[in-house]
């Protein structure tokens, strides 16, 4: 909880503290302020025209915390995960819960995007970081990540609404990106963007639309080309690599040879690498690892393409640029499916 004396020195908690307690005030299970709160703060603060940069704080695949280890451990998560935050941010700021598995912050010491910047990668990478670590709650030790879309008062936005559906944009666009990243608004990047046109397609479409490449006529790289485009749409991919049956990588895009690397067959684990970051990687393949690193690759997703015996090679996925790329199962999914129309292609044209 915060101590009542530091929110004291904001005007709008003083006023809520006397009417309320601190109690109400504080969101129960995780101990920062609770919603209401935290959004009449911001109001507040629009309404005095305070400069500060809200950001909301979306962890990544909570879900799958509370459906294999239970909500008991879903629930210690999102209060180590409040207070934490709430420590990161000290006099700095205050952080509220908007719901769920989801945080606000007010961030009041600079709206300057690179001390935002640097807040944020302080709160993925610094050791009194809250993210990118593993968490131990209740015997179980979790991976915990998020993804983070802030904006500015008034640089960004002038009204409440606005600001909040800039803050929605820049967290639509980490999601698209892969999630597990932070994304500052910034006009003239993210503008245009339209959050249902960052959002990724159903599974279906993405699987008819990769079938419908490879019902046209055309040779293997064509199909295999076409096909690329459903994913590098609908799934934010950005590269596609082929490894041969001798293990040798090219740029399916341009055919350009990119090195040897049998170690690959060793990586595979049911037929799949998701290389999250490149770390895990070196374990297996130093040059591998590093000729990804060497095309501007930060995480991949590397696949067996075969048809019943048969093995062919493998699929290596990129995503759009940025930091550790936490894979989805429909981009799993997408994958695969991709990787068994090319293996029955190839098996049909005697490749």
């Amino acid at each position: 909880m915060y101590d009542v004396n530091y929110l004291s020195t904001y005007p709008f908690f003083e006023k809520q503290l006397e009417i309320f307690g601190a109690v109400a005030l504080h969101d129960a299970l995780t101990g920062v302020i609770a919603r209401p709160f935290i959004l009449g703060f911001v109001h507040a603060l629009i309404d005095a025209g305070a400069p500060f940069t809200l950001t909301m704080i979306d962890l990544d695949n909570f879900k799958d915390i509370n459906d294999n280890y239970g909500h008991k451990t879903g629930d210690a998560v999102l209060a180590s995960v409040g207070e934490k935050t709430r420590a990161f941010f000290g006099t700095d700021g205050i952080v509220g819960r908007f719901g769920g598995d989801e945080f606000l912050t007010v961030y009041l010491k600079s709206n300057a995007y690179d001390d935002i910047h640097d807040l944020f990668d302080g709160l993925y990478s610094r050791t009194d970081g809250v993210f990118r670590k593993e968490m131990t709650v209740n015997g179980v030790t979790t991976f915990v990540t998020a993804t983070v879309g802030s904006a500015s008062f008034p640089d960004n936005a002038r009204d409440f609404d606005t600001l909040f559906s800039l803050i929605d944009k820049a967290l639509y666009r980490g999601k698209s990106k892969g999630r597990n990243c932070y994304i500052i608004y910034v006009e003239s990047k993210h503008a245009s963007l339209e959050i249902p046109k960052m959002s990724k397609r159903s599974l279906y479409d993405t699987f008819r639309q990769l079938g419908a490449a490879f019902d046209e006529e055309g040779s293997v790289h064509e199909k295999l080309a076409w096909a690329f485009r459903t994913i590098e749409e609908n799934l934010r991919m950005h590269r596609l690599l082929w490894i041969d049956g001798k293990y040798v990588m090219h740029d399916a895009q341009t055919g350009d040879v990119l090195g040897v690397y049998p170690e690959v067959a060793g990586m595979m684990k049911n037929g799949i690498y998701a290389a999250t970051n490149f770390s895990d990687m070196y374990n297996y393949s130093h040059a591998l690892a590093d000729a990804l690193k060497s095309i501007g690759m930060e995480s991949a997703l590397i696949m067996q393409v075969h048809h019943r015996r048969t093995e062919f090679g493998y699929l290596v996925v990129c995503p759009e640029v940025h930091t550790m790329h936490l894979w989805q199962d429909e981009e799993i999914a997408a994958i695969y499916v991709l990787c068994r129309m090319l293996a029955q292609e190839l098996m049909k044209q005697g490749k």
